[in-house]
């Protein structure tokens, strides 16, 4: 098992300002949505929360990644207001290579969204050869 200082109760607020339409264009019939901050808008601040977070307190070559995700989307909220999305992740429980975390996001009106999120620590190197050679047995 990998020696780390990621803790049950470890918490971070993190904040995203403005938009990130640049990388989540609405693929639906209606343009109207397009003002819209879009589920996976959300899943990119959380993963770039939690990477913010918790890759720092790893060791050298180690990094999380995403495992499962389980998100409520409740409220609607604008992208073009020019306003932060503020996320609150909070570290619930780690066992062995897995952190399981709690988060919620929030625009200048109050809640947008809230779920669960697991990630594994992992070697990066390691994961990079699995991948590789999952790819090759393909052929």
């Amino acid at each position: 098992m990998v020696k780390h200082n990621i803790t049950a109760g470890l918490s971070t607020i993190h904040k995203r300002e403005g938009t990130v339409r640049e990388k989540y264009i609405y693929s639906g019939s209606s343009d109207s949505l397009d003002y819209l901050l879009s589920t996976p808008e959300v899943l990119d601040i959380i993963i770039e929360a939690s990477v913010k977070m918790l890759d720092p307190m790893l060791p050298t070559g180690y990094i999380t990644v995403g495992k499962y995700i389980e998100l409520s989307h409740e409220h609607p909220t604008l992208t073009l207001t020019g306003g932060a999305i503020t996320t609150i992740l909070t570290v619930t429980e780690v066992s062995g290579n897995r952190i399981f975390l709690d988060f919620s996001c929030y625009d200048e009106i109050g809640l947008i969204c809230k779920g669960l999120y697991e990630r594994a620590v992992v070697n990066r190197e390691k994961l990079m050869e699995s991948t590789y050679r999952r790819a090759q047995s393909k052929k």
